[in-house]
Order: structure tokens, then sequence, then C-alpha cells
């Protein structure tokens, strides 16, 4: 990973913690094509945003057998589309593990970027329920702290009550959607219709704020991203 292409662009880290538990199986194909799509709304943006803006993607899967991260940090065009053998639903759902562990991995990739931005996705159709390493408290204080650092967080859900799970680890920005093949296109399309709002915010942004005036900007910009009047 090359965080030097640029120090004029921003470099912008789009995490996605997707849940590879047993539960998912029956919209495993809307899955993979959902996130397939979400790779070519992050091309096009880089494509589009060019100039001011240099994209990488992370994608980690988790379920009882363990957490994986298929592409960590990877440029967004040298990223490849997920296939159904490289996630394959089984087991529980170490929801904690996951968030946790991922959060310090991109942590320390991003420590010494000038003009980082993080979106960090979860995607998950059930309540924590196998974790051996966080807790819901030490999740939702490193959650916290990232916030003060500008991260943006969403949280969307199916099958459990999702704002409260939500709210438990500090995350405001939830989307509830319908297990099906066309709920889970939908849900899709939301938060790609939601990521390309966001990228395009931090395009105007001013090129020539502090440190500080950037993040203070991008945790107004986190605070509004979805936005129910479009969505």
């Amino acid at each position: 990973m090359d965080t030097n292409n640029s120090n004029a662009k921003t470099q912008i880290y789009n995490v996605i913690i997707l849940d590879k538990s047993g539960s998912m199986y029956s919209i495993k194909n809307s899955a993979i094509a959902g996130y397939n799509e979400t790779i070519g709304s992050i091309r096009a943006a880089q494509l589009k945003f060019a100039e001011t803006q240099e994209h990488y993607i992370s994608l980690v899967t988790f379920c009882g057998c363990g957490t994986k991260a298929i592409y960590d940090c990877v440029p967004i065009r040298e990223a490849e589309n997920l296939t159904s053998e490289q996630y394959a639903p089984c087991c529980c759902t170490p929801l904690y593990d996951a968030i946790g562990a991922t959060i310090n991995r991109i942590t320390d990739k991003t420590r010494s970027v000038d003009d980082a931005a993080v979106l960090i996705t979860i995607i998950t159709d059930g309540m924590e329920n196998a974790s051996k390493e966080w807790t819901g408290t030490a999740v939702k204080r490193l959650i916290d702290e990232r916030k003060e650092d500008g991260w943006m967080f969403s949280y969307i859900g199916a099958d459990h009550d999702v704002e409260k799970a939500a709210a438990n680890i500090s995350i405001t920005n939830t989307i509830v959607w319908d297990k099906s093949e066309a709920g889970t296109a939908d849900m899709f399309d939301c938060e790609n219709r939601a990521r390309r709002t966001f990228f395009a915010k931090l395009s105007c942004s001013n090129t020539f704020m502090s440190r500080e005036e950037r993040r203070n900007q991008r945790k107004q910009f986190a605070s509004e991203y979805y936005n129910e009047d479009e969505f």
C-alpha cells in the first residue's frame, strides 16, 4: 500500500466488515453481488475524484471459524470481485472480535497518513454471540476514540434490534434491511448512494484546512451519512 501516492490527496479507506455466520447463507449470492457493486461504486468514485482522492478497500469476513481480511487496504484499482469460494457462511457470530481487530489494524495502517478518511461499514444479520477477545464495552470505547479522529461508522443489520445493537457500541448511522434477495439489493443500493454522497463532500473540502479542521468537518459529514430524505 502506497500511502505517499500524493500528499495533496485524501487517502480514503473503505472498510467493510461482513458477517459470514450460518444465518447469512440464505442471502449468500445477494451479499456477494452487493459487495461487488460496492467495489464498482468505489472504482467509479476513484475515476471521478482522481485529482483529490485515493481509495483503498478492505473486506473483513467473520464467523466462529475466525476473522479474515480478504482484502486489506488494497488500492481500489487492484481489488478483485468477491467469489463464492471466498464467502461461504457457517457457524456463529463473533461480532465484537471482528470489529475490535479490524479497527486496530486500520488504525496501525493509517497512523502515519496525514490526510486519511476512514469509513467502516458493519453488515450483520444477528447479535454478537461468540467473541472471545473483545467485549461490547471495549469496542464502544475504541469506536468513541476513532470517532473523535473523524472516522465514520455505520451499522447495517437484520433480524435483531439494530438500533439498540448499534447504540451499544456507539454507532448512530444505521440501516435495517429486509433479509431477502430484493431487500439485500436495496440495502446495498442505499449504502452505495450514501457512500457516493460522502465522497462528493470530501472532494469539496478545502485542501488548505489543518488536520484538526479536516477532522471536525468529517465528524459532521459522518453524522449525516444516512439521510432519510434521500432513501
